[in-house]
């Protein structure tokens, strides 16, 4: 699993290279929007993202396209200080299923959870959270899968 010092080690171009961060290899998400949640003018967007674990991968790379899909263009000057003021935060499965939990409590259609079965699990982290923004940014991994959990409210 990365760590803080992995980041440290990119080159700054790399950060907003798409094809460094735009194409990780087996990458789909789930978006539930606004209207998803029970109160859609809370602004809630939640994103899970997923993929297949390479063979000898940390996750890095898997993160930042995670945090790409949520649309950097435009704002790619900001990337590189989002992704260096993430926490890094080591979390167990636990953690990370009660916090993935408490974040979807709102949706009108409960997701099947915890997202991964009990199998496998590598390490967790978090990047952001509640205590200290209206985003939680979650990262766990499996022996066989990333998953990314994204959450933010605009409102």
């Amino acid at each position: 699993m990365f760590g803080r010092i992995d980041l440290e080690f990119l080159k700054q171009p790399q950060l907003t290279d798409w094809r460094f961060v735009g194409c990780y290899p087996g990458l789909h998400y789930t978006v539930y929007p606004q209207y998803a949640f029970r109160v859609p003018d809370s602004e809630e967007t939640i994103r899970i993202t997923r993929a297949p674990k390479l063979h000898g991968d940390n996750g890095l790379r898997f993160w930042l396209s995670a945090e790409w899909a949520q649309g950097w263009n435009g704002r790619e000057q900001f990337m590189s200080s989002y992704v260096a003021n993430a926490a890094f935060e080591v979390i167990s499965e636990a953690e990370f299923n009660t916090l993935v939990t408490a974040q979807s409590g709102e949706l009108l259609v409960s997701r099947p959870l915890p997202l991964h079965s009990h199998q496998g699990f590598v390490g967790a982290l978090v990047l952001y959270s509640m205590k200290t923004d209206f985003i939680v940014s979650l990262f766990a991994e499996y022996e066989d899968e990333f998953i990314h959990f994204y959450w933010d409210t605009t409102a």
